[in-house]
């Protein structure tokens, strides 16, 4: 499999060791690949589509060390594997340094203790989302947490919606409307850059245009 990176440095280890983790989890909280109450999510591609999120978010971040950003994408939800669910970060954290100490190769920034303590502090710390633009948010941490936010919401969010609403028994087109409808935040903007509340506009632009239609088709409105 090739997988995304950002930077040049192979990280493929890294990758595969989290897939690993995740896929052979014997937990059920969106921790393995798949979860028995929503086969179609999986974590792991989750996070396949974080980076790819933080590679369009990347013009907006010209002081970002990418490498070190890759690698706090890669492990920022690894922890979901040890059955945690609010620690996640935490675990993750943790995850990421027991897997440097099996790959010295890392070299350079991830070879010495604060870089690698900064990365696993990015990790730990990139459910805070209120640290986006304050003092604390660096360029690293930002982009994970921007690049995080992104997926899962738009068309994204209304096809996990008409899924989930059939897993869990629906048996109507409006009970389906109606998880987007309760879940869905018109107003909510977590964005801070200029190119994430660009792609955020689309996707409440497309959320709403959906709802909207809908509520048209079912003569609700």
């Amino acid at each position: 499999m090739n997988y995304p990176t950002l930077g040049n440095r192979n990280l493929t280890e890294a990758w595969e060791f989290v897939r690993v983790n995740l896929y052979e989890s014997p937990y059920d909280s969106f921790g393995g690949g798949n979860v028995p109450k929503y086969p179609f999510r999986s974590r792991f591609m989750h996070t396949m589509r974080v980076l790819q999120w933080a590679k369009r978010l990347l013009p907006d971040f010209p002081e970002v060390n990418q490498e070190a950003a890759a690698l706090g994408i890669i492990f920022h939800d690894v922890g979901y594997s040890k059955g945690k669910n609010k620690e996640h970060p935490q675990a993750g954290a943790q995850l990421y340094l027991e897997f440097l100490t099996t790959h010295p190769e890392l070299s350079g920034i991830f070879g010495e203790k604060e870089g690698q303590d900064y990365i696993a502090w990015i990790i730990a710390h990139h459910t805070e989302k209120w640290r986006l633009g304050t003092e604390d948010a660096t360029p690293e941490l930002s982009i994970l947490m921007e690049a995080d936010m992104m997926d899962e919401e738009g068309a994204m969010r209304v096809a996990w919606d008409n899924m989930a609403a059939a897993v869990c028994g629906a048996e109507s087109f409006r009970e389906s409307l109606e998880r987007t409808e309760k879940y869905w935040k018109k107003e909510f903007d977590p964005m801070v850059t200029p190119l994430a509340k660009q792609y955020w506009k689309q996707k409440q632009e497309f959320v709403e245009a959906y709802i909207s239609n809908m509520r048209m088709d079912l003569f609700l409105d």
